[in-house]
């Protein structure tokens, strides 16, 4: 066994892996480590709300992102159109064998509401393009200091309106989401809920950040097991919602009412993320709420281990991504029974 599998007492949690996963994960996990760190590290994110600061710390972390999905892409002979749906930027990506059979896949990407892009984000949304063989709608949302809470989600419902105007039954659209983008998608479902508007066939949520407050356990008790600081989260989230906001449905949907009524949910998470409370919690609410959802939680996998870079090929994320596909395919073809 290496250092890094066995620990040491000064071998950061974070780094000690369990000799419960795979190889394949152990070897993905260390080339992802190598790369980050060949960047110097983890960029450090700006501790203000001026977005021209933001905007300028994403471009280096967005540059990495892309630069790594980019060997993902090109196996699976991805292609990318960027261009906009009601007013939204969105960018399309379409498989190598897209059989276009009338569903829309759309995603809302992950990053804290602080980072991320439809571009950076790439890996999720071309491996569940492949898998579902269905082009796959990344929405570019604004994101906070820029985006707030209630324009944001306004957004992702004008992508959906643009769909429908064009004549794409909703019935015949899924919605997935991963991290924030998780708690966007189910935070935008509550709002075309609640404006009477028809909901998506069912939704898939990695890891959803369904609570801006932070009040989760495992916030705290897997905290040196995962790589985000709960503090600079809840700075970001002051900024996308503001403090008096930060349990509106809209911002937080853990407290939403999920008796009026809410679409077939998947959710899943790994045991060594901070947000593992978020999915248990949101699943115990759609649960006892009388909707269908299911829980789907991974041995020793971190935060979104689904569409980490290095890692699409191990056991662990093809499992919990054929089981997405399998998911959002079920319901797809039960809106057309």
């Amino acid at each position: 066994m290496s250092e890094i599998e066995q620990g040491s007492d000064t071998t950061p949690l974070q780094f000690v892996l369990p000799s419960t996963v795979s190889a394949q994960w152990k070897d993905a996990f260390g080339r992802m480590v190598e790369e980050v760190m060949k960047t110097g590290g983890l960029q450090p994110q700006p501790h203000t709300d001026n977005p021209d600061e933001w905007d300028a710390a994403n471009v280096l972390s967005n540059r990495l992102a892309e630069a790594l999905a980019a060997p993902v892409l090109t196996r699976l002979g991805t292609q990318r159109v960027e261009r906009e749906l009601g007013g939204v930027p969105v960018v399309e990506y379409i498989p190598k064998k897209p059989q276009r059979n009338g569903a829309r896949i759309i995603y809302t990407h992950g990053g804290g509401y602080t980072g991320g892009s439809a571009l950076a984000n790439a890996v999720a949304a071309a491996v569940m393009a492949d898998l579902l063989e269905e082009p796959v709608l990344s929405i570019d949302y604004t994101l906070a200091p820029r985006g707030h809470y209630d324009t944001v989600t306004d957004e992702v419902v004008a992508v959906f309106d643009a769909l429908a105007n064009g004549g794409m039954p909703t019935d015949r659209t899924v919605l997935f989401g991963d991290s924030a983008g998780g708690g966007l998608a189910v935070a935008s479902i509550l709002k075309l809920r609640d404006q009477g508007k028809p909901m998506p066939a069912a939704t898939a949520l990695w890891s959803p950040f369904v609570d801006l407050r932070c009040e989760g356990d495992t916030i705290r008790t897997l905290r040196h097991a995962d790589f985000f600081d709960p503090e600079k989260l809840a700075f970001n989230m002051n900024m996308y919602a503001g403090p008096d906001h930060l349990t509106h449905p809209y911002a937080s949907p853990i407290y939403g009412d999920f008796s009026k009524g809410f679409p077939p949910a998947l959710v899943q998470a790994g045991t060594r993320e901070i947000l593992l409370s978020d999915s248990v919690r949101l699943y115990q609410a759609l649960d006892v709420a009388g909707c269908t959802v299911k829980l789907d939680i991974y041995e020793g996998m971190p935060h979104v281990h689904q569409s980490w870079p290095t890692g699409t090929e191990t056991p662990e994320a093809m499992l919990a991504c054929r089981k997405t596909a399998q998911f959002l395919r079920h319901w797809l073809q039960r809106s057309t029974a």
